[in-house]
């Protein structure tokens, strides 16, 4: 789904420090014409980014951070529209130009059923002439969910989905009755009801295979990339890469996520794993794993501000350099799905970017996001000239 930003045109960036293709920086000019970046710049408006980096703008993976924004305390919701517009300017102040929000479709109903998914697709339709960013949808399909099929069906051959993520929480909630409560609130039910549904969906366990092979096959058949979420096992890693899911999103150990770069296969950690200094769910540290080469992606997960600040900080600690860390959270997610018009400073591409000053060791500072060609947010108003 893309977006028609209402916001200020640029035709160029000057003064800055640019990160360029081939991973060099220079200080020369950036062109706009219109939604692309350009060879030349015509009349317009400029942006001043002198003492800054200008950076190609950050592509989102995997964000669910939206859910807080509709559901803000269990049990109180608020408009889709109101949630998303929010949602937007948030990510906006965070760098985020193009976001794949993680949509969850399960067998739980309530924040995580068919009726929110449904929603938030019209939602994002409807809204789409006011959005400043670039919104899409990641449908985190869980596998136990056998009466959804038909409408993750119709929804990938409409072509609302970007991106087809294959989850299977339902062993693990059985494991984790302290957590029921949460679950039944979530699911807008109580904790008798929710296990009720539990069991339900554990019931038709043996048509799960059969599920997955056919949405996979239209995945395919669409051209959507296909990614599998918390895969535990070698072997887990090695059934979903047969079916051409071939994205590794947080594998939970460090042989899968190896095993994984062994197949070329694009491996996806939380940036708030880097800012926090490791997982809160015990998975390994997404630091490290970048510094091995075995994290190619990182996405903000539930926290917007974590990619711009996780690239930083991996450069600050000198995991790797900034060209090569800003490439986790710009050019690798484009790459592994296939937007090939972005994630680049070059000629032709979306004139995406975002401009940063950096000059405060370890602690980024957004100044400017550009979407499209269209300031999308601007911290300081006097940068912009003509």
């Amino acid at each position: 789904m893309s977006t028609s930003p209402p916001a200020t045109a640029l035709a160029a960036i000057h003064g800055g420090r640019v990160l360029r293709p081939d991973d060099a920086w220079d200080d020369g000019p950036v062109h706009l014409d219109g939604p692309r970046l350009s060879e030349a710049s015509g009349p317009g408006k400029w942006l001043d980014a002198s003492g800054c980096l200008v950076l190609p703008g950050i592509l989102d993976f995997h964000g669910d951070a939206f859910e807080r924004q509709i559901m803000p305390r269990p049990g109180v919701r608020f408009p889709l529209d109101v949630a998303l517009l929010d949602t937007d300017r948030q990510l906006a102040a965070n760098g985020i130009t193009t976001a794949l929000h993680g949509v969850t479709y399960s067998w739980e109903g309530g924040l995580r059923g068919r009726e929110t998914a449904e929603g938030l697709f019209d939602a994002l339709h409807r809204l789409q002439p006011r959005l400043r960013t670039e919104h899409r949808v990641h449908l985190r399909f869980e596998c136990h969910n056998v009466a959804g099929e038909d409408e993750v069906l119709g929804w990938m051959e409409s072509g609302r989905v970007s991106l087809l993520a294959f989850n299977e929480h339902l062993p693990g909630m059985r494991r984790k009755p302290h957590k029921l409560q949460e679950y039944a609130d979530r699911a807008g039910t109580d904790v008798p009801g929710f296990l009720a549904r539990l069991e339900a969906a554990a019931e038709r366990a043996a048509e799960v295979p059969g599920v997955l092979e056919r949405l996979a096959q239209r995945a395919r058949e669409r051209g959507i990339p296909m990614a599998s979420h918390d895969d535990d096992a070698i072997e887990v890693r090695d059934r979903f890469h047969r079916m051409r899911c071939h994205i590794s999103e947080f594998p939970l150990t460090w042989e899968v996520a190896r095993h994984a770069r062994a197949m070329a296969s694009p491996v996806v950690c939380g940036a708030p794993n880097v800012l926090r200094g490791g997982s809160h769910v015990g998975a390994p540290g997404a630091a490290a794993l970048a510094g091995e080469a075995l994290c190619t992606i990182l996405a903000s997960d539930y926290y917007y501000p974590a990619p711009l600040h996780a690239a930083f900080k991996l450069a600050y600690e000198q995991v790797m350099p900034l060209a090569h860390a800003w490439a986790l959270v710009s050019r690798n997610p484009a790459d592994a799905l296939g937007l090939d018009d972005r994630g680049r400073l070059a000629p032709g591409k979306r004139a995406d970017l975002v401009v940063v000053d950096a000059s405060e060791p370890g602690m980024p500072r957004l100044v400017a996001s550009i979407c499209a060609g269209r300031i999308a947010y601007l911290a300081e108003g006097e940068r912009l000239h003509g």
